[in-house]
């Protein structure tokens, strides 16, 4: 099943049978208005941005199974928009998380703090059925063998520490907005199980399918540029 499609995402979601997809992330653009060498994020205005997001809600919460869940990894130039457009569509007793993805890297402000995280949107079809797999992550300190804590540490909070990819990392393929593979592995495993199949229709990188394939489940990956296919291609060794 693993594929790799050149194709703009509402033209391919539009296609797909309904009750298809386990799992689906999408990784938009940011509305950052800014025009990168590989795509551009320059928009009208949010109602132009959230008229090509919005489409895609709709037809992703069809093609969801009635146990899936949908991931949208947004910042802070839209997320607000994005929450509203995606409890329309999904409603707001389906909202399962806002995942807070917290990171350093370079630049600071000093007009007001600086804005150092990701917001990542986690709705279920249906509140009832959807999959969740609970994340232990080790205690601050070391608590032994005492009455009361897990050995395999505590569950997991909503706001996660972990690192971007530095200029040098052995996982970076040069496509400028890449996720670091640990991030989409961890969401893997808390939506997913094996033998799933995951859907990225704004796939970049490739980084959902480099962790699908880690982790032992089926991926379909998508995008409208020519050159992230290309890189995912590379990636994940996937042949159209």
């Amino acid at each position: 099943m693993d594929k790799v499609i050149l194709s703009e995402a509402i033209d391919f979601l539009l296609c797909e049978i309904s009750n298809k997809y386990d799992f689906i992330y999408i990784d938009p653009p940011y509305y950052c208005q800014r025009n990168f060498k590989e795509f551009k994020d320059i928009w009208e205005s949010v109602d132009h941005y959230m008229n090509m997001l919005s489409p895609c809600f709709k037809q992703a919460h069809r093609i969801l199974k009635p146990d899936g869940n949908i991931c949208v990894h947004v910042d802070w130039h839209a997320a607000h928009h994005v929450r509203l457009g995606l409890e329309k569509v999904f409603g707001e007793t389906n909202f399962r998380n806002e995942i807070i993805w917290c990171y350093n890297s370079g630049g600071a402000s000093k007009k007001h703090f600086s804005r150092k995280h990701d917001n990542l949107f986690v709705y279920s079809k249906n509140a009832d059925l959807c999959k969740f797999n609970l994340i232990r992550e080790p205690y601050p300190r070391n608590y032994g063998d005492r009455e009361g804590f897990h050995p395999d540490g505590r569950i997991m909070n909503d706001w996660w520490q972990i690192g971007i990819l530095s200029t040098t990392a052995k996982e970076r393929n040069g496509y400028p907005t890449q996720k670091p593979l640990e991030l989409l592995e961890r969401i893997l495993k808390a939506y997913t199980n094996e033998g799933d199949l995951v859907l990225d229709c704004f796939c970049g990188s490739g980084t959902l399918g480099a962790a699908a394939k880690n982790l032992n489940r089926k991926f379909v990956l998508v995008d409208n540029n020519p050159e992230a296919i290309e890189v995912t291609k590379k990636r994940i060794g996937v042949i159209i």
